[in-house]
């Protein structure tokens, strides 16, 4: 559901999926570690501008433009007029509207500045990891705060509680400080207080995103569905390199 790689996988897989739903940071630690590959290789080959638009296209990619496609959808249903119903059915027309493509646009060129705008071999080694982290770390609290309705999201919806998001957030905080400090062990970009305040910011930062997108979906749709988690991974990556880039600046 999450990547190109195949897996097979029925209905009660994706039912026991969903209620381990916080177990996506793992995904996420899997593009975060592509990233930051392409990233370190790339290094001095090629401009990091050129890097970024692989990486993106990469992601894309590996999830078949999954969310992407959710992020267009859930702009078609916030430019629409009307009461939630209409709003939903907006979203979930085939057709993409000018809001789709309006949403898209803008929030992959935030995500394109966001990373053309790393700078230095620590920045570029680990801030992509720890984004694409903490990216599903959103879309667990995106799913925590909001109420199910028929759809692809459904049960991820329903069956995301206080726990697992909880868990969500611990564990990608740890995930992505253990990842970091590992890669710094070759490296020496880094130190332990660096990896501490990163890890915990994009957990942070990504869990009030992922709660801001929930109470925009219930405001406008009256539910959290599938689109609503696939925009939230998407815009919660500029939100989370903006922050963090924020953070090397203090």
């Amino acid at each position: 559901m999450f990547t190109v790689i195949p897996a097979k996988v029925d209905g009660k897989d994706v039912d026991e999926l969903s209620r381990k739903f916080y177990l996506i940071v793992f995904v996420g630690a899997l593009y975060g570690l592509l990233a930051a590959g392409i990233f370190h290789l790339g290094q001095g080959l090629l401009s990091v501008a050129v890097l970024a638009a692989v990486v993106l296209a990469v992601f894309h990619l590996m999830n078949r433009f999954l969310h992407l496609d959710g992020l267009s959808d859930f702009g078609d249903g916030m430019v629409c007029g009307g009461n939630a119903e209409r709003r939903m059915a907006a979203m979930k027309d085939s057709k993409t509207g000018a809001g789709g493509v309006g949403y898209a646009l803008v929030v992959t060129l935030l995500s394109f500045a966001a990373l053309a705008s790393l700078t230095g071999k620590a920045e570029l080694l680990f801030l992509p990891l720890i984004a694409e982290i903490m990216n599903k770390n959103a879309m667990v609290f995106c799913a925590y705060g909001g109420k199910a309705r028929e759809g692809l999201g459904n049960a991820f919806v329903s069956n995301t509680r206080g726990k697992q998001a909880v868990a969500s957030l611990v564990l990608s905080v740890l995930l992505a400080l253990g990842l970091s400090v590992l890669l710094d062990l070759p490296t020496a970009y880094w130190g332990w207080e660096m990896a501490i305040s990163f890890a915990v910011a994009g957990g942070l930062v990504s869990s009030i995103a992922g709660l801001v997108m929930s109470s925009v979906a219930m405001k406008n749709f009256g539910a959290v569905n599938g689109d609503v988690m696939g925009a939230t991974n998407e815009i919660s990556r500029p939100v989370v390199l903006i922050a963090m880039l924020l953070l090397v600046t203090l």
